[in-house]
């Protein structure tokens, strides 16, 4: 080779080497080449994490990876800046999808996704059920029949507890005591009784069909806290005694919480501690109250709200001291908790209210509210299964959902209809069932 050979091979060689290393020094760096933008552009990514494991996860339609036996995750690294058509898949499973965008140098996270089987199992505890209520981890059961029993989960076993002739009829609710020692009957037609477990039940006389709010004394299962004609009385069911007046001046609503009553006054929120009669004022001016308006003051998950003629949510703001609109409502709107989020639900929408900061997958500061879906059917219940999923019922007929509205919700049918009922043990991931008298439990985990 002579000389100027080899000097024409040395300039080409560094032009393409002047070419080529960029390219491999912006690859390296997670840059691709964007053929639609005709550019390098910075690259992100996906994280998945998945139950149950060995899961196959596709990417527009081209399958990527499947979640291995010991690892729930997969990271998929260097995507141009787009959206993506991620799609989960398992044998006996629901399928879980969802587009995602991407963005450069962000890396966009799915981690908490559940597959759920497409037949869960469902066993019939009993077919003669009226109604259940929950308390701890049993429960008690209105029968067709009108007779009250027990249900224990752990041992599955039954007990009567009240029979035809002792259980009054036209139960509309049952409330416990702290200890589920006792609890309260309350009937439509507005008669209360108190019984307790031995199967010893009793008429409060001095409750009627104008009695509200009736919480249990915290200190004293023989005594309530209730509202009548505006004011709050005290009233012991075992010594009979006059119901005690404990607020003297008239009240627009009141809530006990951790043995004090919280109470809203005209346009104050009062205090009254320890069930006495000496009252602090904690806010002033909070609340404009209007003339024939109802209210309903309460405590969710250590927060205080206020319900306006139960449909408009108000949210203590302590910061500036006064109540803040948080959802306006048409209709009758009713809520559930999971430890920092709330949601509230009236027959077509689903709201969720954040009561911290959460950065994955929302990005939302706390207090913050969005509606997660709107239907055109009604709603009927809704109970949480942990943060991220729940169970509803729409014209009756049950499904699970998840709250991460990205672009679609992932709702699956639990092939259950005329459901009336639903409840989930947060302990043994069971969900309970009401599906006309037929009392059903399902007969695993549905939850890891």
């Amino acid at each position: 080779m002579t000389k100027s050979q080899r000097t024409r091979l040395f300039i080409l060689m560094a032009i393409l080497f002047a070419l080529i290393a960029p390219s491999i020094i912006m690859y390296s760096q997670g840059y691709r080449f964007d053929t639609k933008k005709l550019r390098f552009v910075e690259t992100g990514g996906i994280y998945i994490k998945a139950y149950p494991t060995e899961t196959d996860v596709f990417v527009d339609n081209k399958r990527i990876d499947k979640t291995s036996f010991f690892s729930r995750d997969i990271l998929i690294n260097n995507l141009l800046p787009e959206t993506y058509a991620l799609r989960l898949e398992k044998d006996g499973y629901h399928t879980w999808e969802k587009n995602l965008d991407v963005s450069a140098k962000i890396v966009t996270e799915a981690k908490y996704v559940i597959m759920f089987k497409d037949n869960i199992p469902f066993s019939s505890i009993r077919d003669d059920i009226e109604n259940f209520y929950p308390y701890g981890n049993n429960f008690l059961l209105l029968t067709a029949s009108n007779e009250i029993i027990s249900y224990n989960q752990e041992k599955n076993e039954t007990k009567k507890i009240l029979d035809k002739s002792h259980t009054p009829y036209n139960i509309s609710d049952i409330v416990f005591s702290p200890s589920f020692k006792k609890a309260l009957i309350e009937t439509s037609t507005g008669l209360y009784y108190l019984f307790d477990f031995e199967g010893n039940i009793s008429l409060i006389k001095n409750f009627s069909s104008e009695t509200r709010n009736v919480f249990f004394d915290p200190s004293d299962e023989d005594s309530f806290v209730y509202e009548f004609n505006n004011s709050i009385y005290r009233y012991n069911s075992k010594t009979k005694e006059t119901p005690k007046l404990i607020s003297r001046e008239k009240v627009d609503a009141f809530t006990v919480n951790n043995g004090s009553i919280y109470a809203l006054r005209d346009k104050n929120i009062v205090k009254i501690t320890d069930l006495n009669q000496e009252e602090e004022v904690l806010f002033k001016d909070v609340f404009e109250t209007k003339d024939k308006n109802s209210y309903e003051i309460l405590f969710i998950e250590n927060y205080l709200f206020l319900i306006e003629n139960k449909k408009n949510i108000y949210f203590l703001n302590e910061e500036n001291k006064s109540f803040d609109i948080k959802i306006e409502s048409d209709s009758e709107i009713n809520h559930t908790s999971f430890f920092n989020k709330i949601i509230f639900y009236n027959q077509n929408n689903i709201w969720l209210m954040f009561l911290k900061k959460y950065e994955t997958p929302f990005f939302k500061e706390a207090f913050s509210v969005i509606n997660i879906s709107e239907f055109s059917e009604e709603i009927d219940n809704i109970k949480w299964l942990n943060g991220d999923y729940f169970v509803l019922t729409i014209n009756d007929e049950a499904f699970i959902s998840e709250i991460d509205n990205r672009n679609n919700i992932n709702m699956f049918s639990l092939n259950k209809k005329e459901i009336s009922k639903i409840f989930f043990n947060g302990d043994n991931k069971k969900l309970f069932l009401l599906e006309k008298n037929n009392f059903f439990v399902s007969e695993e985990k549905i939850m890891p």
